[in-house]
């Protein structure tokens, strides 16, 4: 798939949920060479990152990498929305700086809702609760396409926009124009979704992917013990491509299918590996599938 350009995501260096819990603090320079020693060809922004445009163009630029957009944490109904279109206003002018095409809208997620990830039942949102929620991430996508991105949004476990249901509440309510999606087929996987059924379903939303897999054994055992998403980070329940439960062949055969040109971001919130051996395994993966 000649037309496919992969990265991998720097929080398997510095996990941004546990923090120094998983693993000692890596300096970006580690990171960003290791990403592109593992032959990755970008990132996105990672904690301990610098936040001045120009010193992170430039080591950006001194390996070849780019960073095509970067996870916006939106606290939606849980915090005022002034608070939540400055955050996306300033990272958006950051990743506009160092050439990226995206950011990835999502919900941050609270302890309640973290607390249920992958148990979520049918939910009766009031459909007043959904405009909110699809106000206020219309507002933020337009503030980033004021600053000349396009705005995706990210689905995920533990968050309000986790499951099938509210995947299509969403999309209904927000134009495939302003809003297409960061589509992280290991959040599908978690939150009950088919991820290769969602790609032929909304070819145009399709703009961006997060490719991980998932260990079904890990999260079947976190359902029956009910314990949440942040347990599933401490017990690894994504793991290297090819490993766990995704149809990594399906999925490709799928976005073929659609014309899909664009990144693959490889991501692994937490490895049994060290973070640059879990990047060489994936990447060895997709190479014998040809990628």
């Amino acid at each position: 798939m000649s037309d496919i350009r992969l990265g991998f995501a720097p929080i398997t260096w510095n996990n941004e949920d546990l923090g120094a819990e998983i693993g000692p603090p890596v300096p970006y320079t580690t990171v960003l060479d290791e990403i592109a020693a593992a032959g990755y060809q970008a990132t996105e922004l990672g904690d301990g990152f610098p936040r001045d445009p120009a010193a992170l163009k430039a080591a950006l630029d001194a390996r070849g990498l780019s960073m095509p957009s970067a996870w916006c944490g939106l606290g939606l109904l849980d915090r005022p929305a002034a608070d939540d279109l400055d955050h996306t206003r300033r990272l958006c002018e950051l990743l506009a700086h160092v050439g990226a095409s995206f950011v990835n809208l999502a919900h941050q997620g609270t302890p309640q809702t973290l607390a249920l990830a992958g148990r979520v039942q049918p939910r009766r949102t009031p459909s007043a609760v959904w405009e909110q929620l699809a106000e206020r991430i219309t507002r933020a996508a337009e503030v980033a396409h004021a600053c000349g991105l396009q705005a995706l949004f990210h689905v995920h476990a533990g968050t309000l926009i986790e499951t099938q249901t509210d995947l299509d509440e969403l999309l209904r309510r927000v134009p495939a124009d302003l809003l297409k999606l960061c589509w992280d087929v290991g959040h599908a996987l978690y939150g009950g979704i088919d991820p290769v059924a969602v790609v032929r379903a909304h070819p145009e939303r399709i703009a961006y992917l997060h490719l991980k897999d998932l260990d079904r054994s890990v999260l079947d055992r976190l359902c029956q013990q009910q314990q949440g998403f942040l347990q599933g980070i401490r017990q690894r329940v994504f793991t290297e491509l090819g490993r766990g439960v995704l149809d990594v062949p399906g999925l490709l055969a799928a976005l073929r299918e659609i014309g899909y040109q664009g990144w693959l971001m490889v991501e692994q919130d937490s490895s049994w590996l060290s973070p640059a051996e879990s990047a060489r395994v994936s990447r060895a993966y997709l190479r014998g599938l040809g990628v």
